[in-house]
């Protein structure tokens, strides 16, 4: 008796599979967004470099 499929087949079927799953949610804008690529203001962009706080936060003695 013949098998209806092959092993083989079925891997390659499912790494294919795999494959345009990952390519589609690499491609994704919400994935963009989340690396901080997607043009929005994000906590890591927006740290003012002469900030005396690691958060990025003003100096207390610069505020008004």
């Amino acid at each position: 008796m013949q098998a209806a499929y092959k092993r083989y087949r079925v891997i390659a079927f499912l790494l294919v599979v795999l494959m345009l799953v990952l390519a589609d949610h690499l491609a994704s804008p919400t994935f963009a967004f989340n690396m901080g690529d997607g043009r929005a203001q994000t906590a890591l962009n927006q740290r003012d470099a002469s900030a005396c706080a690691p958060c990025g936060a003003p100096c207390p003695s610069t505020r008004k």
